[in-house]
C-alpha cells in the first residue's frame, strides 16, 4: 500500500515550521549548563520537541545533547535521525541567512536543506502515520541531533543512554540510497613557531570556520617596519592584480592581507575557492620581502590548491566509491604556534591507517606534527541488507524508478548506527541546494516530494513481511 501522499495535506504547516526553525541561529557556541552546544542550538531542540509534544507524541530531551519524539509500541525500534545545528552562515548572501524568505518556491536560509527542512518533514511524516490511524507494533523515533556539523559527539552521548535502532535512516544527503560513506579524518598539523627577531615577519593569521567547510576568508598581519617604499608598493601592486587578495598598509609598519575565496562543502573541496591556499600562494610571491618559513612551505608545496592529496602522497581512487579528498579547512598562527586543520575523506576500500602513516611521513619532512582530532570509519551496508530492500521499496513506490545505490564523501549520522542505518534523501539529482554555501535553500515542492518518500519509508520499516 502506498501512503506517502498523506503528508501533502500538512504543507502550509511544514513551510511555517521550517521558516521558524531557520530563524533560530543554531550554530555551535559557548557551552552552558543544559546547553552543551550553546543557546541557539538548545532553542532549536526545544522548538522541535515542543512541536512533537503538541502532536501528541512522547518526547525526551537527553541532557541537551539530543532528543526524540516517539510513537508506537513494541520491542523493535525504527528511527529517523536529523540534525538541528548548522555551520556558520558566512558571507555573500543575497537574502538574510536567518530570514527564511520565500522566493520562487524556495525557502532561503542557513540550514534550510541541511538539515532543518528534512527535520520538520520527518516529524510531519510521523504525524501522517499517526493521523492515518496506523498503530505500529514497533516504536518509531525521530531523533534530533545537535552536533552533526562538529564531530557528532551528540550521538555518542545519546546512544550511550538510549538504545540503538534496529533500522534507521538519516535524510541528510541525497536520493536514492547512500549505502557507503567515505572514511573521515580531521588532522591538526602543528609546528612550533617562534616569532623571529627580524623586522619582516608574520605576526598573526587566522582563516576558516570549520573542518567541513572550504574557507572563504584568511587574514594575515605582517610586520614590515624596515621595508623600502618600493617594496611596500610591490606588495600592494601584487594584491591589486590578484582578485582574491586585498592588502592594506597601516601606520604601524604593518601590512594587513586578506584572502577572499568562496565557501563550499568540505566533502568536495572543488565546490569552493580556498582562501587559505590563495594566502599561501600570495605569501610566496612576496617571499623576497617577507621570508617564507617551513610551515608555510609545507602548506604551499604539499597541499597548495590540490583537493585530492597528490603532493601529500595520499591520492587514491575507487571506481565505485570515488577519490580521496583533502580540504585545507582552517589555519591559525600566533607567537608560539602555527597550525592548520585538514579534513581528509577516503574511499571505503582504502585503509585509514595507511592514510595516516603517509601523511605523518610527509609532514615530518617539514618538521610538522600530525594530531588526529576526529575520525569516523567508512560506512558500508551491503546491497542485500533488509534495510536497503525496504527503503528501495519506498523510493520506487513514490518515484516509479529503481533505487540506485550511491557512495558519498559526506559524513552523516549513519556512521553512528553500527551498520543499522544509511543516508536516504533528502536531496534530488540535479538540484544543488547550496548547503554550507551562501543562499542555501530548500525547494518547497522538492521537500514535499521528499516528505512522500520519507512517510512511505517509515511505513515500510514498521511493517512486517507478513503485513505486506
Amino acid at each position: 500500500m502506498t501512503i506517502g501522499s498523506a503528508i501533502r495535506s500538512y504543507q502550509p504547516e511544514i513551510v511555517k515550521h521550517i521558516q521558524a526553525l531557520i530563524r533560530i541561529r543554531s550554530v555551535a557556541s559557548e557551552s552552558l549548563p543544559g546547553w552543551p552546544f550553546g543557546e541557539g542550538i538548545a532553542q532549536a531542540l526545544h522548538y522541535m520537541l515542543d512541536l512533537g509534544a503538541s502532536m501528541g507524541f512522547r518526547t525526551a530531551n537527553v541532557d541537551g545533547y539530543a532528543g526524540h519524539v516517539e510513537y508506537g509500541d513494541g520491542e523493535e525500534l525504527v528511527a529517523v535521525l536529523v540534525h538541528l545545528d548548522t555551520v556558520p552562515e558566512g558571507t555573500g548572501w543575497t537574502y538574510d541567512p536567518f530570514g527564511a524568505e520565500i522566493h520562487n518556491g524556495r525557502i532561503y536560509g542557513r540550514g534550510a536543506s541541511d538539515d532543518k527542512g528534512p527535520a520538520v518533514v520527518a516529524l510531519y511524516a510521523l504525524k501522517a502515520i499517526k493521523d492515518l490511524g496506523i498503530n505500529p507494533k514497533k516504536r518509531i523515533r525521530i531523533i534530533f541531533g545537535t552536533n552533526e556539523e562538529n564531530g557528532m559527539t551528540d550521538m555518542d552521548y545519546y546512544f550511550a543512554r538510549e538504545p540503538f535502532p534496529d533500522y534507521a535512516f538519516t535524510p541528510d544527503a541525497a536520493y536514492p540510497i547512500i549505502h557507503a560513506e567515505k572514511g573521515y579524518y580531521v588532522f591538526r598539523m602543528k609546528r612550533q613557531h617562534t616569532v623571529a627577531e627580524r623586522d619582516r615577519r608574520i605576526l598573526e593569521m587566522a582563516g576558516g570556520v570549520a573542518p567541513n567547510v572550504v574557507p572563504e576568508h584568511c587574514r594575515t598581519i605582517i610586520a614590515v617596519t624596515d621595508a623600502e617604499p618600493e617594496e611596500l608598493e610591490r606588495i600592494v601592486l601584487l594584491a591589486e592584480e590578484n582578485p582574491q587578495i586585498d592588502a592594506i598598509l597601516t601606520k604601524e609598519g604593518r601590512v594587513e592581507i586578506t584572502a577572499v575565496g568562496k565557501s563550499g562543502h568540505g566533502s568536495y573541496p572543488p565546490s569552493g575557492i580556498n582562501a587559505i591556499s590563495h594566502m599561501a600562494a600570495f605569501l610566496h610571491m612576496i617571499g623576497g620581502i617577507v621570508p617564507e618559513d617551513e610551515f608555510w612551505r609545507f602548506i604551499r608545496t604539499a597541499i597548495g590548491f590540490e583537493a585530492f592529496g597528490e603532493s601529500l602522497g595520499l591520492a587514491c581512487n575507487d571506481p565505485v566509491h570515488g577519490r580521496l579528498t583533502v580540504n585545507l579547512a582552517q589555519v591559525r598562527l600566533d607567537e608560539k604556534t602555527a597550525e592548520a586543520i585538514l579534513n581528509v575523506r577516503y574511499p571505503v576500500t582504502t585503509d585509514g591507517e595507511t592514510v595516516l602513516a603517509k601523511l605523518r611521513q610527509k609532514a615530518a619532512g617539514y618538521g610538522v606534527e600530525v594530531e588526529v582530532t576526529a575520525f569516523m570509519a567508512p560506512l558500508f551496508v551491503p546491497p542485500d541488507h533488509t534495510l536497503i530492500r525496504k527503503l528501495g521499496r519506498a523510493y520506487e513506490a513514490i518515484m516509479g524508478e529503481k533505487a540506485e545505490l550511491l557512495s558519498i564523501g559526506g559524513g552523516t549520522y549513519a556512521r553512528k548506527l553500527q551498520n543499522r542505518g544509511v543516508a536516504f534523501g533528502a536531496g534530488f539529482r540535479g538540484t544543488d541546494t547550496k548547503a554550507h554555501q551562501p543562499d542555501e535553500f530548500v525547494g518547497i515542492e522538492d521537500m514535499m516530494l521528499h516528505g512522500e518518500i520519507c512517510t512511505q519509508a517509515i511505513y515500510e520499516l514498521i511493517r512486517t513481511e507478513e503485513e505486506r
